[in-house]
């Protein structure tokens, strides 16, 4: 066991260097959970319970944290301005050797099970690395759409349609395994109580996703009669940016509240959120509202938005009202730039392909 804690340090080392803060948190909130759900796994496998068996649990705990290492890394090479190409190189190749580990330890245990052809706690190991070795891929791939964005500089339109039936897919996939892997056992051993916490966490984010695709199609499958263009005086009174995007707009969507917004960025929005960046009112009316109530919704938002914290009506106060309101205005703008770059995830900060450091 020592010497598989020295591996995974040595690999560790190799692949991510040192770990940040967030990765450290990350790996301590996982394995508390983990071991919890391993100890549950023991009590039904007790009739295999062995020296070999703790060794192949404690290389299964480690091989685990190294993939919720590689998971946090992605998500931080997403978030940053500049990433070096020693990093891209780092990244790509730990997932690589995650993926080759999974394999190995996966065609093992299915090797097992054929030449023994009955349950044993090989179709824990099984399951754990099947799941582990599509967690990888769906991260590569992952992977692949952000740098696939970067070289595009942040113009690639349907990365957040990708990465949203990907991550669709993942999770379907997932929900599959782990149903038919709690029937065997259940039909084998009995209730796999380990399971639960998974298969529930499982089905509950693949039935929001599910929800969130269908409203997602019934908004957008009439974008052109839902929400009208801007006309040429909206965009030239109003202010031409679009808040996801912070380009200019030469044409735009307008929603029931007014706001106006690029139809491709609009799109990417409501895969997200189906509320506007601005206000926050509803896009789309609730059962039984109107479009009048989403838009006295938006205006009163926008009159919160514009009120500060006080209400002030003293002569000091009515000569900074101004300037008040024109500050509270750009905070407001700027907060949901910032929610709509984490949600949009088209980052208008990427480098360029041709500003990759070493």
């Amino acid at each position: 066991m020592m010497r598989l804690q020295t591996y995974a340090g040595l690999t560790k080392r190799l692949f991510l260097g040192s770990l940040r803060e967030a990765e450290v948190e990350r790996l301590n909130e996982q394995s508390w959970k983990e071991v919890m759900e391993i100890l549950f796994a023991i009590t039904i496998f007790r009739q295999d319970f062995s020296v070999t068996f703790l060794a192949m649990v404690t290389a299964l705990l480690l091989i685990k944290a190294l993939h919720w290492l590689a998971q946090k890394r992605v998500e931080y090479i997403e978030t940053t301005p500049a990433v070096t190409m020693l990093s891209h190189f780092r990244i790509v190749s730990f997932m690589g050797f995650l993926l080759i580990l999974d394999c190995i330890f996966l065609y093992s245990s299915l090797q097992y099970l054929i030449q023994t052809w009955k349950a044993s706690v090989s179709l824990f190991f099984a399951f754990e690395y099947m799941i582990l070795a599509t967690t990888t891929v769906s991260t590569f791939v992952k992977y692949v759409f952000y740098v696939s964005d970067m070289l595009m500089e942040g113009q690639w339109e349907r990365k957040a349609v990708y990465t949203f039936y990907l991550e669709l897919i993942r999770d379907l996939l997932h929900l599959s395994m782990y149903l038919c892997f709690f029937l065997v056992i259940f039909m084998n051993y009995g209730v796999p109580l380990h399971l639960i916490r998974e298969l529930y966490e499982t089905f509950r984010n693949f039935k929001v996703r599910v929800a969130d695709y269908i409203r997602y199609r019934k908004i957008t499958s009439n974008m052109n009669d839902r929400f009208p263009d801007a006309t040429p005086e909206e965009l030239n009174t109003g202010d031409a940016t679009c808040i996801i995007c912070r380009e200019e707009m030469a044409t735009a969507k307008k929603l029931i509240c007014g706001h106006l917004f690029h139809v491709h960025c609009l799109r990417s929005w409501l895969e997200r959120q189906h509320t506007c960046p601005t206000c926050r009112a509803l896009v789309v009316p609730p059962e039984g509202g109107t479009a009048a109530s989403v838009g006295q919704q938006g205006a009163r938002a926008q009159v919160h938005q514009q009120a500060g914290i006080g209400g002030d009506t003293s002569p000091q106060g009515s000569a900074g009202g101004a300037a008040n309101t024109h500050l509270t205005q750009h905070q407001a703008r700027i907060q949901a730039a910032a929610a709509a770059t984490a949600i949009y995830e088209k980052s208008y900060v990427y480098p360029s392909a041709n500003t990759l450091a070493w």
